[in-house]
């Protein structure tokens, strides 16, 4: 690589650095939006791939932690299996946790559009036991009715959170997700009118391009949606990932902690220490923790 090039590639490197310190963690292609908003970088395929090829050099060398970059575009599936009776028994001490959405007035659940941004959110929606949702597009219906049961088996008012895509694409998934949902929902319940159900977007807005200097894209032309969305929305778009991850994760914070009886939420987690403690006393005298 030559010298300028190689300045150029260090210069960006260190500007990714300092993003993820106050951000992680992150998406490369957060990553790159980021990049892109502060005029770094074109918003184009070979800047992306060029993101995408320092953070894997940056990675390797060190300069950047690989905890501080997610990905979930590529889950993996493992099976619940131990190696011996002592690892199950160390896995029930730590893995008890109280849902303190029982003892709440509300119901409140995050539905996204995209799995990438899913690790860039986790640590909040871990920490308030929130139910995150992958669409990826268009629910099935397989996947509607499943939804429409388990939100049948709430009996209090729910409050979905909705994360996705400022296109004619990511706007059509919203509506009709809930739509096809609404559908099982009042069909399962017999609650013609589904009145205990609200749908808020949180992410992304039309405003957002303009107070976080987000690239726009042009809507697809091929896309049947589009003349509506122009209507009601104008010509530019934009995606959920280009929102500061900092910024997605306040928000969804924010409207989650909204809903909260806090004195509850509080009782819950009292609870969830003393039946904690009780597991640990308890599996702590299995046999396989005395064995050799």
């Amino acid at each position: 690589m030559a010298r300028g090039l190689w300045d150029k590639s260090r210069e960006l490197i260190d500007w990714a650095r300092g993003i993820l310190e106050r951000e992680w963690p992150m998406t490369i292609r957060q990553i790159f939006y980021r990049l892109v908003s502060m005029g770094l970088i074109k918003n184009t395929k070979a800047d992306y791939q060029r993101v995408i090829r320092l953070m894997t050099i940056a990675r390797n060398d060190g300069r950047i932690p690989f905890n501080w970059i997610v990905d979930r575009s590529r889950p993996v599936y493992d099976p619940p299996v131990f190696k011996d009776p002592r690892a199950y028994a160390e896995a029930v001490k730590h893995s008890y946790r109280r849902d303190y959405w029982t003892m709440q007035p509300l119901y409140g659940e995050l539905w996204c559009e995209k799995d990438t941004i899913s690790g860039s959110i986790a640590g909040v929606t871990d920490e308030l036991g929130v139910t995150v949702r992958v669409g990826r597009g268009f629910n099935s219906t397989t996947r509607a009715r499943e939804i429409a049961a388990v939100l049948a088996n709430t009996k209090k008012p729910k409050i979905i959170f909705y994360l996705g895509d400022h296109d004619p694409s990511g706007r059509n998934a919203e509506e009709e997700g809930l739509s096809r949902v609404l559908m099982h929902y009042r069909f399962i319940t017999g609650n013609s009118q589904a009145s205990d159900i609200k749908l808020r977007r949180l992410a992304i807005h039309k405003g957002d391009i303009k107070k976080f200097n987000l690239p726009p894209l042009r809507v697809k032309d091929t896309d049947s949606r589009t003349p509506g969305f122009i209507r009601k929305y104008g010509h530019d778009c934009v995606e959920l990932d280009a929102l500061p991850p900092n910024e997605l994760r306040k928000r969804i914070r924010v409207a989650i902690t909204a809903l909260l009886d806090e004195a509850a939420w509080n009782r819950a987690i009292a609870a969830e220490k003393v039946e904690l403690a009780s597991f640990i006393d308890t599996v702590s005298n299995w046999p396989a923790f005395h064995s050799a």
